[in-house]
């Protein structure tokens, strides 16, 4: 990381930790028996990681954070791991390391998954876009879209249908493209 001003350096750290928390907090979570235990570790990450900042070797992936953030909390599991070792519950340091590796894997996966839908949707029109979300919206629904566009309801669902079909295709030729 470059040199920065005090403020400055805690302020990058709090707006990279923000963004990736959730994501390594997936990682810490699949490894770990309980919510509780993730969130004492994840205690420990954020500690670890700001203590350990000025170490951080930003490469301008967008994902550099995420991946050294990850080590990072491989070594505070394995550390909490030690510390509960009495427990009849805690799994061996080979297998956290598997699944905390699979855990990347999968969020890398879904991060992937996640921009091309994106641009996927992008592509749509406004209003095919609203309806294909309608679905998934509190409050919204297609059958509202149908009254407040004088359509029928059916024929609203064949064209969500058929719009899932579409970004299911457009979604596995982007990751395609991404993955050549």
């Amino acid at each position: 990381m470059t040199e920065l001003s005090q403020p400055d350096c805690y302020e990058a750290f709090l707006a990279l930790f923000a963004r990736h928390e959730r994501a390594i907090r997936g990682v810490v979570r699949s490894v770990l028996p309980s919510s509780h235990d993730a969130d004492e570790v994840m205690q420990e990450v954020g500690l670890a990681c700001w203590r350990k900042f000025s170490d951080f070797q930003d490469d301008d992936a967008p994902d550099s954070f995420y991946r050294w953030a990850c080590v990072v909390a491989r070594f505070e599991i394995l550390k909490y791991r030690r510390k509960c070792a009495r427990d009849r519950l805690v799994l061996s340091e080979e297998i956290i390391q598997l699944l905390a590796a699979d855990a990347e894997e999968r969020l890398t996966v879904a991060e992937s998954e996640r921009r091309a839908l994106e641009a996927c949707l992008k592509r749509l029109s406004p209003a095919d876009q609203r309806l294909l979300l309608s679905v998934h919206t509190p409050g919204d629904s297609v059958a509202a879209i149908a009254r407040q566009l004088g359509r029928q309801t059916r024929r609203l669902y064949s064209r969500v249908a058929r719009l899932r079909e579409l970004m299911g295709e457009c979604v596995r030729r982007k990751i395609s493209e991404e993955g050549t």
